[in-house]
């Protein structure tokens, strides 16, 4: 089962599924403004997208790793407090 991006706008809703050969059960939350995974040649979501409840979601970009740093040298202890 290929699942695709989507956002929805219709009414808050949830969704079971049968799905693939085995015709397994497929649950899904629907929430307005919030991205979903359906199976694009289901027919519940050839429906949503009909009726304008799906639009395809933006590509999700690779996470960014955060940039290494060499350690600096630091002295251990407390802080002066200024006084």
């Amino acid at each position: 089962m290929n699942l695709t991006r989507y956002i929805y706008s219709g009414p808050q809703s949830a969704a079971s599924l049968r799905v693939g050969d085995k015709r397994e059960l497929f649950e899904a939350l629907l929430l307005p403004g919030k991205s979903v995974e359906l199976p694009a040649d289901h027919e519940y979501t050839q429906v949503l997208i009909s009726l304008k409840h799906l639009a395809p979601a933006p590509p999700v970009s690779a996470p960014v790793s955060p940039a290494v740093t060499e350690p600096s040298e630091t002295k251990k202890g407390a802080k002066p407090n200024g006084s």
